[in-house]
């Protein structure tokens, strides 16, 4: 065979490669956005494609290597779908109150949304399960850390210069796209939620024009309204209610072992078998107390709330940090578990009206006359998105503090 012929052949081999290759890709992209990270063993995405594990291996390699490939793929498709919104606001010549509302409303509508093919939901549950997963495994959150730029950076170029403080606006409004968005997924089709957002988007806009604090009365009554209709039947401790996850025992054992399951491995990981391999138990016993899947999910979350009140100790470390990550973790992993299972939609939608219930109290006890509980919830979802990506990058969590008091910085005088 001359040279020539075998160029001929080889590039045949590598054009027959390149659509499996991409296959595979695509295959694993909707394991981990339908399964999370422990969807992505070889064998599973090997039999979901219908491929040996052979075959798998010689075409995207080790798992690492396979996980680089997706990281890489989504990264770029999340790019160009940010490279549109920029295009799409280059003649906004200032951003001021309604038109930052409006254009944040729109942005966590299409990140909620599904398009034709499915590839922006798939792109935003990859992201969101990245972002969790890294503030557990450092491997994820060194692959995560150039997406992670990228997507500040989006933010940065879509406000500087027209935008007094443009370096504060996108350092909030990327913290509070990275909370929102993951219970976007999870509650876009509820109108219920889309208005409980906008409610909280203008008030966090208000921040441009303090004349917006006219006529605050009457959006705080439609708030508080729809918080009430959408109390659901899960009956959840409020921070004046009673629970009995806090008397000892085995019941409250399970619930905060089932909550320290959703902090590092996610609500889908939340098993029996999990549970009680934590406690050393037969899962029997775990059963006897939460006979079914959802019963010990109820369980778990509740033990969120609990220390999110500062009622119950924050599992290992009972630090003001820790609450405020068992917060996060807690209900942005239930929430991204909603989002592939709309039958956990109650448990999502409770946890996204409570946004800023208990910030609301500490609001009132460090004496901000002017704050209610929307400029909480507007503030606190700030804030559990800034711990998100802090946790995720391991950076200065002072940070987030200083973002929330700087958001409400005009309710302290």
């Amino acid at each position: 065979m001359s040279d020539l012929d075998g160029a001929v052949a080889m590039a045949g081999m590598e054009a027959e490669a390149l659509p499996m290759r991409l296959h595979l890709l695509r295959v694993a992209r909707h394991e981990l956005a339908g399964g999370g990270t422990r969807a992505l063993g070889l064998r599973r995405i090997a039999a979901a494609a219908g491929v040996t594990l052979a075959t798998l291996s010689y075409h995207l390699g080790s798992k690492a290597q396979l996980m680089q490939a997706l990281v890489d793929a989504e990264r770029e498709r999340d790019r160009l779908w940010h490279a549109d919104w920029l295009a799409c606001m280059a003649a906004v010549p200032r951003w001021d109150a309604p038109a930052l509302a409006t254009m944040l409303e729109q942005y966590l509508q299409a990140t909620g949304a599904d398009d034709a093919h499915g590839d922006v939901r798939v792109t935003r549950m990859v992201w969101a399960e990245l972002m969790l997963h890294a503030g557990v495994d450092p491997a994820t959150a060194t692959l995560l850390q150039p997406w992670l730029q990228d997507r500040r950076r989006f933010w940065q170029q879509l406000l500087a210069a027209r935008i007094d403080d443009d370096g504060q606006w996108s350092e909030l409004l990327f913290a509070y796209a990275s909370d929102e968005g993951v219970h976007a997924l999870a509650l876009e089709a509820l109108p219920d939620y889309r208005l409980l957002r906008r409610l909280a988007i203008e008030r966090l806009s208000h921040g441009l024009d303090p004349l917006q604090r006219v006529g605050l009365a009457s959006t705080t009554a439609v708030f508080e309204a729809l918080v009430q209709r959408l109390d659901p039947a899960l009956g959840l401790a409020t921070p004046e209610g009673t629970s009995p996850l806090l008397e000892p025992g085995r019941r409250r054992d399970i619930a905060v072992a089932a909550c320290e399951v959703i902090l590092e491995e996610g609500a889908q990981a939340l098993t029996h078998r999990a549970v009680a391999e934590r406690l050393g138990i037969p899962a029997s016993s775990v059963a006897y107390h939460c006979r079914t899947g959802a019963d010990l999910l109820i369980a778990g979350q509740e033990m969120v709330y609990l220390v999110a009140q500062g009622r119950m100790p924050a599992p290992r470390d009972d630090s003001a940090t820790q609450r405020q990550r068992v917060t996060m973790r807690g209900t942005l992993s239930i929430s991204l578990a909603a989002a592939r299972d709309p039958l956990l939609r109650p448990h999502a939608i409770d946890l996204r009206r409570l946004r800023g219930e208990n910030l609301a109290r500490l609001l009132r006890e460090g004496d901000h006359r002017l704050a209610d509980r929307l400029d909480a919830q507007a503030a606190a979802i700030t804030g559990l998105g800034a711990a998100a990506l802090t946790d995720a990058e391991g950076g200065d969590e002072q940070r987030t503090g200083h973002l929330v008091e700087w958001q409400l910085r005009d309710l302290a005088s």
